[in-house]
C-alpha cells in the first residue's frame, strides 16, 4: 500500500514538474519588453515604451524605422495572427490545416488575391513601397531575434512562419474586401430563388430602402441557365466571405464643444475573434505624430489621428462585386463569346499544397470580366451546365489597388485638401471617412472604387456575352458622396444610405436599416451630449429603435391568458437590450419564430440559406404586403394576426424549453453572450474552452451598441459573433485625450496578461487613454525596449 502512494505521489510530482516546466517553457514565447535587442534593417535607434495594457509608443528618427517597429511589435503580439491572415489570402491555409481549408484556399487561389497584390506593388510610390518593405523588415527581424518558441498555435500545428513580404501586407488589406466588400452572394441568392418565386414577391423580400421607390419588376426576372447557384456560393466561400457588416462614427464641430474644437466617435463592427481584429498603436518620428487602431499584417493606421486631423470610417456596403455567366463557343472550350466575337481564355495553374496529402493543382480561366470562379470550386462548376462558365467582377481584384499607400499619406495629412489626396489612392474596400481638424471644421467623403455599368445595378448574374451589365469605368473620385462642414455642425454614418435621390451614380440597393443612425441623431440632438461623457454613452447605448417599431405591431393581438403577464411586460418596456433584462429575450425569440412563420413556407428547403431578420420586409408585410402572412401550404388563408399570435406560442415553447418555465431566468444574458473565436482552436472542444473569450454582453443587432448574432443558427441564435471590436472618441482640443477600447487585448499569446486582461473593460463600456505627447507617454510608460541597429 505504501508502494502505492509511494508511486502515485511521485507520478503526481512529475506529472506537476512536467507541466510546469512545460509552462515556463511556453511562456518563453512571450515578447521581451524592457531592455536593448541589436536587429538589422534600421538606420538608428528605435525606442518601444509601453503602458501597463501593452499598447507601444513607437519613436524613431525616420518613418521608416517606426514602421519597421511597428512590424516588429505587431509580430511580437499577433504573429499566429498575422501568418493565417496572410496565408488565407495567399490561399495557402491548407499548408497548415490540411484538407480542412481546401475549399477556402481553391476560392482564393481562384480570386487570384494574391497576383493582385503582387502586381499592386509596383503602382506604388517609391517612398510608400519603402514603408511596406521596412514593416516586413521588422516582423523579419523579431522572427530572426526571437530566442524561445513561437506562440503555441505554431506548436501545435508544427508550423514555422516564412519570411513576411510586401505583398503579404497588400494582400492583407485585401482580406478586408472579402469581409466587407463581398456581396456576390446575395445575387446568387436571388438568382436561385428566382426560379420559384414571382418578380413582386423577390422584389418584396429584398425590399428599397426606407422611403426610396420599388425597384421595377422587370430587373428582378431569372437569367437563363447557371441555376441552383446559391448552395454552391455558400459551400464554395470561405467564412470571411459571408460576415454581416456594422459601424457607426459621428462627428461634431467646434461650434457644439466647450473648447471650440470638434468631437469624434468611431467604432468600426467585425467578427469578435480572440485576439481582436485590432490592435492599438502609436508612432512617432519627424514630421509624424500618428495614433489610433491598425489591423496586424497591415502597417498603417486604420482609424486614428495626428497633431491636426482625426478621422473614422464605416463600411459604404457598395455593390462591387458582379457574377457574369460566360457562354463557352461551340466545340472549342478554349474560347468565350463577347459582344464582339469570341475571346480566349487566359490561363494560369495553380498548385495547393495540402498538409498530410497530396498537392491539389487546378486550372483557372480569366476572361475580361475576372476570373472564372467555376474553375476553383466544385459546386460552382456542378450548378452550371457545360457550356457555361461563371465569372466575377470585384474593385478588390485591382492590379492597381494603392490603399496602403492612402494610409500612409492620410497618417501625414495636416488639412482636409490633404485628406482627400491621401484618399485618391484609396481603392477597396469603399469606406465613409468622417475627419474633424484641429481649426474646428468637420469633413466626410465615401472614399474607394465602385463600378459605372452600361445597363443595370448587378442585382442578379448578368449575361456576359451581351455586354448589357459590363462595367465601364469607376465613379470618379471628385463625384464620391462628400460633405464639407455640415450646416448643422454634425455628421453621422451608420451604414444608412448617404446619398440623396438625385446623386447620379448607383452605389447600392441594399443600405443597411437605418436605426443606428436614427438614434444617434436623436442623441446628438441633446447638446449634453456633445461631451467625451456624452460620446461614451451613446457608443455604449442598447436602446433598440427597431424594436419599438416592431412592439406596437406584435402587441396589436389579443394574448392567450399564458401569455398576458408577457404581453405586459412588453408593454412597459422601453427597446433597451440590458443583459439582466428579461424583454430583450422574449421579443427575439418571438421576432425569430415570426419571421419563421412568414416566408419559411415560400422559400421551403432554400429558407435556411435566407433566413435572417430582414426588418424592412417584416415591417412591410405586417403592415400592408400581408399575402406573406398566409401559408401556403396550408388550405385556409392565415391572416397576420394569426401568425402573430402562433409565432408567440412558438416562442414560449422555445423559451420554456431552453431556459424552464420561469419567465425571471430568461434574462438576455443568459442566451447573449459574446463570443471571441479563436480562428484555430475555437472548434476544438479542450482548446476551443481555453482559447475562446466568452461572456453575456448588452446590446442587439440594431442598438448603436451592435451585437449581432445569426438567428439561422438552431444551437446558438442569439450568440454574439459580430461588434464593435474597437471603440474610439477624439477630443481635438487635447492631444492625449483620444479614449479607446479594443475587445480582448494587446496580445495574441494566451500567455500574456494582455490577451484578454480588456476584455471586462470593453463589456462594461470602459475606455483607456491613449496619450501622444512624450510627457503623457513617459507618465503611463510601464516598459521600455531599445531597438538598435547593428550597423549604426
Amino acid at each position: 500500500m505504501n508502494k502505492i502512494v509511494l508511486v502515485l505521489t511521485v507520478f503526481g510530482l512529475l506529472t506537476v514538474f512536467v507541466a510546469s516546466a512545460t509552462t515556463f517553457w511556453l511562456r518563453t514565447s512571450l515578447p521581451i519588453t524592457n531592455g536593448l535587442i541589436t536587429l538589422d534593417g534600421l538606420t538608428a535607434p528605435v525606442t518601444v515604451t509601453r503602458d501597463v495594457y501593452g499598447i507601444p509608443h513607437i519613436k524613431g528618427e525616420s518613418q521608416t524605422d517606426v514602421y519597421f517597429g511597428l512590424g516588429f511589435v505587431h509580430a511580437q503580439d499577433r504573429m499566429w495572427q498575422m501568418e493565417t491572415a496572410r496565408r488565407a489570402g495567399a490561399g495557402r491555409l491548407s499548408e497548415i490545416f490540411g484538407k480542412t481549408t481546401l475549399n477556402a484556399d481553391k476560392y482564393l487561389r481562384g480570386l487570384g488575391f494574391y497576383h493582385a497584390a503582387k502586381a499592386s506593388l509596383h503602382h506604388y510610390e517609391k517612398a510608400s513601397r519603402a514603408l511596406i518593405e521596412a514593416y516586413a523588415t521588422g516582423i523579419n527581424a523579431y522572427l530572426a531575434s526571437h530566442k524561445g518558441p513561437l506562440p503555441l498555435e505554431f506548436l501545435v500545428f508544427r508550423h514555422q512562419p516564412e519570411l513576411w513580404t510586401a505583398a503579404d501586407s497588400v494582400v492583407s488589406a485585401k482580406m478586408m474586401s472579402q469581409k466587407l466588400g463581398a456581396n456576390a452572394d446575395a445575387e446568387l441568392m436571388r438568382h436561385q430563388l428566382a426560379q420559384q418565386l414571382t418578380p413582386s414577391q423577390l422584389s418584396e423580400l429584398w425590399p428599397s430602402y426606407p422611403g426610396n421607390p420599388p425597384r421595377p419588376l422587370e430587373e428582378v426576372k431569372a437569367l437563363p441557365g447557371a441555376p441552383a447557384l446559391i448552395e454552391a456560393v455558400l459551400a464554395a466561400l470561405p467564412p470571411t466571405a459571408t460576415g454581416k457588416v456594422g459601424s457607426n462614427n459621428w462627428v461634431v464641430d467646434g461650434r457644439h464643444t466647450q473648447t471650440g474644437k470638434p468631437l469624434l466617435a468611431n467604432d468600426p463592427h467585425l467578427g469578435l475573434s480572440a485576439p481582436s481584429p485590432w490592435y492599438i498603436a502609436h508612432l512617432s518620428a519627424p514630421n509624424l505624430n500618428v495614433a489610433g487602431a491598425t489591423l496586424p499584417g497591415i502597417p498603417i493606421i486604420i482609424v486614428g489621428r495626428n497633431e491636426a486631423l482625426a478621422w473614422g470610417i464605416t463600411n459604404t456596403g457598395p455593390d462591387v462585386q458582379d457574377f457574369f455567366v460566360e457562354k463557352t463557343v461551340e466545340n472549342d472550350p478554349t474560347r468565350y463569346m463577347t459582344p464582339h466575337g469570341t475571346a480566349a481564355f487566359h490561363k494560369r495553374t495553380e498548385t495547393i499544397r495540402v498538409k498530410d496529402s497530396p498537392n491539389v493543382s487546378m486550372e483557372i480561366r480569366e476572361t475580361r470580366h475576372g476570373p472564372v470562379i467555376s474553375d476553383a470550386s466544385a459546386p460552382h462548376a456542378n450548378a452550371i451546365s457545360n457550356d457555361e462558365a461563371l465569372a466575377l467582377a470585384w474593385t478588390a481584384l485591382s492590379h492597381n489597388d494603392t490603399t496602403l499607400q492612402a494610409g500612409f499619406r492620410l497618417a501625414n495629412a495636416q488639412s482636409w485638401p490633404e485628406m482627400q489626396v491621401a484618399l485618391r489612392d484609396f481603392i477597396a474596400p469603399q469606406q465613409n471617412f468622417v475627419a474633424a481638424h484641429i481649426d474646428g471644421g468637420i469633413n466626410f467623403i465615401a472614399a474607394g472604387r465602385v463600378p459605372i455599368r452600361r445597363n443595370g445595378d448587378g442585382w442578379l448574374p448578368s449575361a456576359g456575352w451581351t455586354g448589357d451589365g459590363d462595367w465601364i469605368g469607376t465613379i470618379p473620385f471628385d463625384e464620391l458622396p462628400r460633405q464639407h462642414n455640415a450646416d448643422d455642425g454634425m455628421i453621422v454614418t451608420a451604414n444608412q444610405k448617404i446619398v440623396a435621390e438625385d446623386y447620379p451614380h448607383f452605389i447600392t440597393h441594399e443600405w443597411s436599416m437605418p436605426y443606428r443612425a436614427q438614434r444617434i441623431k436623436a442623441l446628438l440632438a441633446d447638446p449634453s451630449n456633445h461631451t467625451i461623457a456624452g460620446f461614451k454613452m451613446m457608443q455604449t447605448d442598447v436602446q433598440s429603435i427597431m424594436a419599438r417599431d416592431f412592439l406596437p405591431l406584435m402587441l396589436a393581438v389579443t394574448p392567450d391568458v399564458k401569455a398576458r403577464e408577457i404581453h405586459n411586460r412588453l408593454t412597459r418596456w422601453d427597446g433597451s437590450m440590458d443583459k439582466v433584462s428579461i424583454e430583450p429575450l422574449i421579443f427575439h425569440t418571438w421576432y425569430r419564430e415570426l419571421t419563421r412563420f412568414l416566408y419559411a413556407d415560400e422559400l421551403g428547403d432554400k429558407f435556411g440559406t435566407v433566413w435572417d431578420r430582414r426588418p424592412n420586409f417584416m415591417y412591410r408585410t405586417l403592415t400592408g404586403e400581408n399575402e406573406w402572412c398566409d401559408n401556403v401550404t396550408t388550405a385556409p388563408i392565415e391572416s397576420c394576426r394569426e401568425q402573430i399570435l402562433a409565432a408567440q406560442n412558438a416562442a414560449l415553447l422555445w423559451l420554456n424549453e431552453r431556459y424552464g418555465d420561469n419567465a425571471k431566468s430568461w434574462k438576455w444574458g443568459a442566451a447573449h453572450h459574446a463570443r471571441h473565436r479563436h480562428q484555430a482552436f475555437s472548434k476544438i472542444p479542450v482548446l476551443g474552452n481555453l482559447f475562446d473569450i466568452v461572456h453575456s454582453h448588452s446590446g442587439g443587432p440594431f442598438t448603436v451598441m451592435q451585437a449581432n448574432t445569426t438567428i439561422a443558427n438552431i444551437e446558438t441564435p442569439f450568440e454574439e459573433n459580430h461588434g464593435a471590436a474597437l471603440r474610439m472618441i477624439f477630443d481635438l482640443a487635447d492631444l492625449d485625450g483620444t479614449h479607446v477600447m479594443i475587445s480582448t487585448g494587446q496580445s495574441g499569446n494566451i500567455f500574456s496578461r494582455h490577451y484578454n486582461d480588456l476584455v471586462d473593460h470593453w463589456s462594461n463600456g470602459k475606455w483607456i487613454l491613449l496619450p501622444m505627447t512624450t510627457e503623457a507617454v513617459e507618465v503611463a510608460a510601464k516598459n521600455h525596449l531599445v531597438l538598435m541597429p547593428s550597423n549604426p
